[in-house]
């Protein structure tokens, strides 16, 4: 699996205060390899490049934290959404 931010950016190097989530790549259904688990488009577009990390890193980068929904989607794609689940509950 590989993961990506969203790249905002003011002109300079640094990434923009808004992008906070290290969203997960799907590599099948309608646009494979161009979005992610929870919808966000994981393509280039004015202002914004996609930041692609492969493989899927165990933690986000400094700053970012993971879309819930990607990962959700992500364990009951993996067969992983029951074992959480119980985890939770216990």
């Amino acid at each position: 699996m590989r993961a990506f931010y969203r790249g905002y950016h003011d002109g300079s190097e640094r990434r923009a205060g808004q992008v906070r989530r290290l969203h997960i790549m799907r590599e099948d259904g309608k646009y494979p390899g161009r979005q992610a688990f929870c919808g966000t488009g994981g393509y280039d577009v004015t202002h914004s490049t996609t930041v692609l990390i492969d493989p899927l890193p165990a933690t986000p980068p400094d700053g970012l934290s993971w879309c819930g929904a990607c990962v959700g989607r992500a364990a009951e794609r993996t067969g992983q959404l029951d074992t959480w689940a119980a985890q939770l509950a216990a």
